[in-house]
């Protein structure tokens, strides 16, 4: 490719980028922080009569306690190698109320490589060792946390950690 030819690319890739930016930013900062709101002159500010405040509280408090997954990993485990246990540091805080159940997978392939059975809350497995073995290298992992009902069992949802394994041999 000429001289001539990479500059005008070069140019137009500049100048275009430029455009873009210019958008972008128009889009951004032309949108007015709210439209034009209109509050119901009947409305009271309060807390309708009747409710009690604390139970309010506590209500509320436990809906969000029940949405929340509470969990605790390294997220640098080391193993000596393939077959060894490493320091995985799964912890389900007590303070959860969630039976937990930790799967990891490898990001690339999708491959489960350690899964745990339910741990209650208050309770930790500080190092395992891994499902399948792995060769020496660096592995860029998802830790999965599903959580259950601690009463009976029903599932609850999951959230997920990503994590990176180092196997040293």
């Amino acid at each position: 490719m000429s001289k001539a030819k990479k500059r005008f690319l070069t140019t137009a890739g500049v100048i275009l980028l430029i455009a873009l930016t210019v958008l972008i930013c128009y889009f951004i900062f032309s949108k007015k922080d709210s439209p034009n709101l209109l509050y119901d002159d009947n409305a009271t500010v309060g807390v309708l009569p009747g409710i009690d405040i604390d139970e309010r509280r506590k209500q509320l408090q436990e809906a969000l306690d029940r949405s929340m997954i509470a969990f605790s990993i390294n997220t640098s485990p080391v193993f000596l190698n393939g077959t060894s246990k490493g320091n995985l540091l799964i912890e389900n805080p007590g303070n959860n109320a969630k039976l937990l159940k930790v799967s990891i997978k490898i990001d690339d392939t999708e491959e489960e490589i350690y899964a745990s059975n339910l741990l209650k809350p208050g309770t930790y497995i500080e190092n395992v060792e891994l499902d399948k073995v792995l060769e020496k290298g660096t592995y860029d992992a998802t830790a999965y946390f599903l959580a259950y009902d601690e009463t009976n069992g029903e599932y609850i949802g999951q959230t997920g950690a990503q994590i990176t394994i180092t196997v040293q041999n």
